[in-house]
C-alpha cells in the first residue's frame, strides 16, 4: 500500500517510526530504513502470529513511499527510504499502558501476552516499560512494538520476574494441562510464520540498496525457534 504524506518522526519510540497517511486514508506508525531490516522482520513476523492467537493488535500493512514523494520530503526524513516498511495503524483514544492498569486488564489476556512474548522471546515489556496502549474509550489493552523479539540473548527467569504480566506465569509453571492447551494452541498459529517469511519483501533479506550485504536476521533460525512450541523445551527455564 501507498503512503500518500508523511507527517515525520513520532515522538515516541526508540525506532522513530514517522507517522504516515496511507492511500486507504488511515494513519500509520511506519518504520522503514531509518530502522534496521532486523526490525522490520521481528515486527512482521510477530504481527502474524499475535494475530493469529487473539492479541488486540492494530490493523498492519506493508507500506511504501515512493520516490518522487521521497524527494519532496525534508532531507531529515528521507531515512524512511523508498523500500517496504512495516506499518502499524493509529489507535485512537489509546494512551501508554501503566502498571496500575493491569488489574483492568482479564486475566486471560495477560496470559496470553504473556505466552507470546515468552515464545517469541521479546523481553521488551516490563512493568516500567509496558511497550502497551491502554484504549481509554473501550478500556480495553492495544498490544504494539515487537523490535526487539526473538531476542538472542534472552533471560527466561529474569523475563518471568520482570515481564508486566509475569503473575501469570505461577498458574502455567504449575498446570501442565494449561501448558499443553498453549503448546496446541502456538503449534497450530506456527504455519503463518512460514507464510510471514515467505511473503516478506526481498528487500529486507539485504542491509543495502545495492542488496550485496545481507540483513543481520536470519528467518530460518527465527523459524527453528519458534518450532520449539512443538516440544517440552518450549516451557523450559534452564
Amino acid at each position: 500500500m501507498q503512503i500518500v504524506e508523511v507527517q515525520g518522526p513520532s515522538v515516541q519510540g526508540m525506532s522513530r517510526p514517522y507517522k504516515c497517511i496511507a492511500e486507504d486514508g488511515a494513519l500509520y506508525y511506519v518504520k522503514g530504513q531509518q530502522t534496521n531490516r532486523a526490525s522490520l522482520w521481528k515486527e512482521w513476523i510477530s504481527a502474524h502470529l499475535a494475530v493469529s492467537l487473539g492479541l488486540p493488535l492494530p490493523p498492519f500493512a506493508l507500506l511504501q513511499v515512493d520516490e518522487t514523494l521521497l524527494a519532496e520530503l525534508p532531507k531529515e526524513w528521507r531515512d524512511i527510504g523508498a523500500m517496504p516498511a512495516f506499518g502499524s495503524r493509529h489507535h485512537d483514544s489509546a494512551t501508554w499502558f501503566e502498571s496500575n492498569l493491569i488489574e483492568k486488564v482479564p486475566p486471560a489476556v495477560q496470559q496470553a501476552v504473556f505466552v507470546f512474548d515468552w515464545w517469541v522471546r521479546n523481553s521488551d515489556r516490563l512493568s516500567g516499560n509496558t511497550n502497551l496502549l491502554w484504549d481509554a474509550e473501550g478500556q480495553k489493552l492495544v498490544v504494539i512494538d515487537h523490535n526487539q523479539a526473538f531476542d538472542p540473548d534472552f533471560d527466561a527467569q529474569e523475563f518471568c520476574q520482570d515481564h508486566v504480566f509475569a503473575a501469570q506465569w505461577a498458574a502455567i509453571h504449575a498446570d501442565l494441562f494449561l501448558q499443553a492447551d498453549w503448546s496446541r494452541r502456538l503449534s497450530e498459529a506456527l504455519p503463518l510464520a512460514q507464510w510471514a517469511c515467505d511473503n516478506a519483501p526481498q528487500e529486507w533479506y539485504w542491509a543495502n540498496a545495492e542488496m550485496d550485504v545481507p540483513a543481520d536476521f536470519a528467518p530460518g533460525e527465527a523459524l527453528a525457534l519458534l518450532a520449539r512450541c512443538t516440544t517440552p523445551d518450549l516451557w523450559r527455564t534452564v
